[in-house]
């Protein structure tokens, strides 16, 4: 590990030391007739940044590779089988590798622009395996996308992040070109089950922190696409843990048909038993999905890709203690609870997908979904407090009684919401680019039932018929409802999209330019609304230093409001809402360059983004409560820097780093501009990868994250009193993989094992540093009505174990 840390020194020097430790793939791509085939795809994978070129006229192609290390080479045609090899070059070789491509039959080959385009749209595009360098508790896709710079996230019990200042809700996620929905009533982390994405099932992973294109969707903050790979044959995996198990099997069935499976189960009792809150845990988490195309022909491909998920939370909480304070006042809360919690999601997901590749250079999708939720939420809890001062912290165990009180919480909220989609997409590759154009229809049902409040007993909560009798009741004064929301909507609203952008790219003698230039529209028949969405970017690769872009992208965004941002505080339903806008103007390099011999890359990207009809709201934990009007405008606006390679030979590593600044100005509020609740000052990712000389099968797995607090205030007030700030996020996790077998040892060949490909155990360690973060306040009053906000703590340190097997 001491030699891992060393590698951080040159990081803060930057130096470019380059290497010649490169190779030349060249060859041909001709046809069964012998044809030479023009812009053929080459690509080249399991490397830290994955590269590509296309033939010329005369089906040619040559391409610097890395030397001493394996690599995947993988060719591509629309119409033609694709094929893939891999092999290894020394350092100077040059060798020839040719290839002669046949039709595919019924293989359908995706319409692609050669090469990695990554670069030019200013996205991430993430290797799947990476996934399996995330540890914690929600680990996946999610995970990995916390690691990255502009993301940031307070809680590692959920798969919600926010990014860029954003709130949870103004993320979007594709699927397959299908937009993703989460449930819409989770309140805590505690509730949220397993996310949509099934990281067995993912072939491709592109992440935008902000100035995407208008292909993409209308969210003011981020954009995750996923691709689920189409197998080519029989494989599984297999995996057991203390949070879980999961299942996943693919293949094909003749020539046309393939299929992938996948089941997984979570449960999270290790994790919340924890907690400082002790009762009865029962969370149960199922997710089931499937993803089968056929081939109808070589042009044509049906697909269905679909879900079930069925996610409960039942909680019966009994005691809880928490200390808490300074060094002059430290506090203590003791509350015995009587009660329990039921809650459920459920949600059935499916959508065909019909693709027609009419031409080689050309591709048409029509995509049909429907999405539907039933979720309840339901509880009747009692809490009695006790809360003491314990003396100046040196070990005092006299107490003082601070306050006493009883409350109640209740709910019977409900809601089914059924959504359908239409959409006809299409590409069109040209000699420099291509255009696309996408239309989309989609009609909601929605139906709520809010009945939700708290009561506190007036004689705990502020002053006392009699201090010195515990539970003393005053008959004078009726108890108190708080936070009362109760309501019964039903709403039935269409949505029209479309978006229309040209993508060109031109070489000159100073260099390459790549432009994107779109624009995007939407209708909403609840509100009459519409909206026009320009959005434009270029970028540059200087002919001097062909290793270096720049990039400029600008837009209009917008968020149409859905369910919970119509629904005010008292569960009202706002018909003049509107969507909220924003102005992007981002300006980020892209450096490739060589340290150590081997390939780094270095991003920095500064953004500003100006908001307005924003609708201000509360967070807490993960629930985001709007206020439900259009009076606030705002800011977000900071700069990022990540850099990514290989510190550790053959393996990745990043590092990040992000400042930001996010604020509104919310009208007739008496204060000017002040922070957002997820604004947040600063925060640090590192993502590290390690291995024992000479111990390949053993590695080491670091993720790391320090951020900045949240803002926070107390319930039932002004927004600008909500200027306090959580204690800093900190936040590592480790894990140690023993990799027992791979496809190369000897000592299974004849056994039970020969049928398994792989096998390996991971041992995790969960926040190594035992730091007690915060996720939310539980607010409590003493004798003389002086508040004071209980931290809600999320885990502490522990430890899990778990088995996987590929086969």
């Amino acid at each position: 590990m001491k030699r891992a840390f060393s590698f951080l020194i040159p990081f803060f020097c930057f130096l470019n030391l380059f290497s010649q430790n490169q190779a030349t793939l060249y060859g041909t791509v001709r046809d069964t007739s012998g044809n030479a085939m023009e812009l053929v795809n080459i690509g080249v994978l399991n490397i830290s940044k994955p590269i590509g070129v296309s033939t010329d006229s005369d089906g040619r192609y040559s391409i610097d590779v890395p030397a001493g290390r394996k690599i995947k080479v993988v060719i591509s045609f629309i119409g033609y089988a694709g094929e893939e090899r891999e092999i290894r070059l020394e350092k100077g070789e040059k060798r020839r590798l040719d290839f002669v491509l046949k039709p595919s039959g019924a293989v359908l080959a995706p319409v692609e622009i050669s090469g990695d385009d990554s670069r030019e749209q200013g996205v991430i595009r993430m290797d799947k395996e990476w996934v399996r360098t995330i540890t914690g508790p929600t680990g996946g896709v999610e995970g990995l996308v916390k690691s990255f710079e502009g993301v940031s996230s307070n809680n590692e019990l959920s798969s919600q992040y926010s990014v860029r200042g954003g709130n949870f809700d103004e993320n979007l996620v594709y699927v397959n070109d299908i937009e993703i929905f989460r449930p819409f009533l989770i309140r805590n982390a505690q509730q949220e089950g397993l996310s949509f994405i099934n990281s067995d099932m993912v072939s491709d992973i592109v992440f935008s922190s902000g100035g995407f294109d208008a292909k993409y969707g209308d969210k003011m903050s981020s954009v995750l696409d996923i691709k689920y790979r189409k197998p080519k044959e029989f494989a599984g995996n297999a995996s057991l843990s203390l949070l879980g198990g999961a299942l996943h099997l693919e293949g094909i069935l003749g020539s046309r048909f393939s299929y992938q499976i996948g089941y997984r189960n979570k449960t999270n009792k290790y994790l919340l038993n924890s907690l400082e809150t002790q009762g009865e845990y029962q969370p149960s988490f199922n997710d089931l999905q499937v993803y089968l195309t056929y081939d109808l022909n070589e042009k044509m491909e049906l697909a269905f890709l679909g879900n079930l998920a069925d996610n409960k939370y039942n909680f019966i909480p009994q005691t809880r203690e928490t200390s808490f304070g300074n060094l002059y006042e430290v506090m203590k809360l003791k509350v015995y609870f009587d009660g329990q919690e039921l809650d459920r999601f459920s949600s059935v997901f499916g959508a065909f997908m019909f693709t027609y590749n009419p031409k080689k250079d050309l591709q048409l999708k029509l995509i049909s979904s429907a999405f539907a939720t039933n979720e309840l939420v339901n509880y009747d809890i009692q809490g009695q407090y006790w809360l003491s001062e314990t003396g100046l912290g040196f070990g005092e165990e006299e107490s003082v009684e601070r306050g006493i009180g009883t409350y109640i919480e209740h709910a019977r909220n409900r809601l089914v919401a059924n959504i359908y989609n239409i959409e006809h997409k299409g590409t069109k590759i040209y000699d420099n680019g291509n255009l696309s154009w996408g239309i989309k229809y989609q009609h909601e049902l929605i139906d709520d039932k809010v009945n939700e409040w708290k009561m506190v007993d007036s004689s705990g909560y502020t002053i006392p018929s009699n201090p010195d009798v515990i539970g003393s009741y005053d008959t004078v004064t009726p108890p108190q409802l708080q936070n009362v929301f109760k309501s019964k909507n039903s709403i039935s609203s269409n949505r029209l999209f479309a978006y229309l952008q040209r993508q060109w790219e031109k070489s000159t003698d100073y260099g390459t330019w790549y432009a994107n230039a779109g624009i995007r529209g939407q209708y909403w028949d609840f509100n009459n609304e519409v909206f026009l969405s320009p959005r434009a970017s270029i970028s540059f690769s200087p002919a001097i230093k062909q290793d270096l872009m720049f990039r400029l992208a600008s837009g209009l965004y917008s968020q149409s409001p859905f369910y919970k941002e119509l629904r005010d505080e008292q569960g009202n339903i706002n018909h003049d809402i509107l969507s909220q806008k924003s102005f992007h103007v981002v300006l980020s390099s892209d450096w490739n360059f060589r340290m150590f011999g081997r390939p780094f890359k270095f991003l920095t990207s500064a953004y500003y983004k100006y908001m307005w009809d924003l609708i201000p709201y509360y967070l807490d934990n993960v629930q985001v409560r709007y206020t439900a009007k259009n009076n606030a405008v705002g800011y977000a606006r900071g700069i990022d820097f990540r850099l990514f390679g290989e510190f550790i030979e053959g393996i990745d590593s990043w590092l990040t780093f992000s400042l930001m600044n996010t604020e509104q100005d919310i009208e007739g509020d008496g204060a000017s501009y002040i922070p957002r609740p997820t604004d947040q000052l600063y925060n640090i990712n590192v993502s590290f990868q390690d291995y024992i000389p000479n111990m390949p099968f053993i590695r080491v797995y670091l993720n790391f994250n320090y951020g900045s607090g949240y803002p926070y205030g107390a319930p039932n007030t002004p927004f600008y009193m909500h200027t306090n700030r959580m204690p800093d996020y900190l936040r590592a996790d480790i894990a140690f993989t023993f990799r027992i077998k791979d496809e190369d040892s000897k000592w299974a060949r004849n056994n039970f094992f020969r049928y398994l490909k792989k096998i390996w155990i991971n041992v995790e360690w969960f926040n190594v540093f035992s730091a007690k973060n915060v996720v939310s306040y539980f607010w409590v009053a003493d004798y003389s009505n002086k508040y004071y906000g209980v931290p809600n703590y999320l885990t502490p340190s522990q430890i899990n174990a778990k088995l996987t097997v590929e086969f």
